[in-house]
């Protein structure tokens, strides 16, 4: 991996009582690749990707080092683009712009108080050298591109008028506006239903083949990550206890750990497949 985009070494996060959350975490990711970070709840994988783009409150300890290696030369990150050294006006150009991020809760990602349309404009006008005219134009395309019907009405709506699939397209939507150079969803799929997630993951997949965005997936669930990840991270109590591509983590596993995720999945697919297809015993990996 001669020239990642995103760089990380010996990240190691810390609590002020010395309890150490995130313990000498190394990985990187290449351009217009996708890294999977898979592990139960606690294992770090939100914990990560929050000191990546500087939003961690100030009780956390951080060491280590996180290089942003976008290929924008106009950035001129300071301190040879580590992010852990850059000032908060420089980390809030970055975010959003730069490096994009879907959450969990797409709910919690919008104002209450005011109509979808007017943060969407809000947001482009923010990070892009465009009029409102345009801004508006821009954000009822999106809305109609992320498979929305309806647009001038959703733009019009408030965040709590919209389903959590709806406003989760919405945020993904503005994600692929601003073009970042990378994105980070983070269990974007978990608090949805099967039919909005199966859509959410139509459209990251998409985002992946057919544009030049690098992308963080989090996610507990080693079926969505077999879906979308080139690569994949396997986390476990604040460390990580195997890293190498799809095929080597699903089929050449070292880790006892990885096995037992991959075998629980199994498991899952199976008992699935036994209620759904009654007479059929088929159960494959590739079924992820």
């Amino acid at each position: 991996m001669n020239n990642p985009l995103l760089k990380v070494s010996h990240l190691t996060v810390m609590l002020d009582n010395g309890k150490v959350l995130l313990n000498d975490i190394s990985f990187a990711i290449e351009h217009n690749q996708c890294l999977g970070i898979v592990g139960e709840s606690g294992s770090g994988k939100s914990l990560t990707s929050k000191a990546i783009i500087g939003l961690l409150e100030p009780y956390f300890s951080i060491k280590g080092q996180i290089l942003f290696m976008p290929k924008q030369p106009q950035l001129n990150l300071p301190e040879q683009g580590d992010l852990l050294k850059q000032s908060p006006e420089t980390l809030r150009r970055i975010r959003g712009k730069e490096i994009a991020m879907i959450l969990q809760h797409p709910m919690n990602s919008f104002d209450p108080l005011y109509r979808i349309g007017d943060q969407i404009i809000e947001t482009l006008l923010a990070h892009q050298t465009i009029t409102k005219k345009q801004a508006v134009v821009k954000a009822l395309d999106m809305i109609t591109e992320v498979g929305l019907s309806n647009p001038k009405q959703i733009f019009n709506k408030y965040p709590h008028q919209l389903s959590g699939g709806m406003l989760q397209r919405i945020m993904i939507g503005i994600a692929i506006m601003l073009e970042p150079e990378l994105i980070i969803a983070d269990e974007p799929t978990t608090a949805l239903d099967s039919i909005s997630q199966y859509h959410i993951l139509k459209m990251l997949a998409k985002i992946k083949q057919q544009s030049k965005t690098t992308m963080i997936f989090i996610s507990h669930d080693l079926g969505v990550i077999h879906h979308i990840a080139d690569h994949i991270l396997v986390m476990h109590q604040g460390t990580i206890v195997e890293q190498g591509s799809r095929d080597q983590i699903f089929h050449h596993a070292n880790s006892e750990y990885t096995h037992h995720l991959i075998n629980a999945r199994l498991q899952l697919l199976t008992k699935f497949n036994a209620i759904i297809h009654p007479n059929s015993q088929k159960s494959t990996m590739e079924s992820c």
